[in-house]
């Protein structure tokens, strides 16, 4: 769960299918932000940030590991397939934690 965020009334703040808690003027309600009245200013938090941050990460991963497999293309020149297998190596060295992380600031 996110820390509460202060909605400034605008538009919907988060995509229609991401959990969010809203808190009203005497009560709380947790239910997709589709469902949410947003029209006025108020303070919202995400319940289901961790699983937006497991995706994340998830398609971060893949995507370098697709990047590491074309890198890693066989090659009829011995120096250029190990050339792209170091770089297959680097780019499977990465910490998808840390390029998310990165990515934020």
């Amino acid at each position: 769960m996110s820390d509460w965020i202060e909605h400034n009334g605008g538009p919907q703040p988060v995509a229609d299918d991401v959990w969010v808690e809203v808190q009203y003027a005497v009560t709380r309600l947790a239910a997709p932000a589709e469902a949410q009245d947003w029209s006025r200013p108020r303070p919202y938090r995400i319940i289901n940030q961790h699983l937006i941050d497991a995706a994340r990460l998830e398609g971060i991963r893949l995507g370098l590991e697709a990047a590491a497999q074309r890198a890693g293309l066989e090659w009829s020149d011995p120096e250029a397939e190990r050339a792209t297998n170091i770089v297959a190596s680097t780019i499977r060295a990465l910490d998808p934690a840390t390029i998310a992380k990165e990515a934020d600031q």
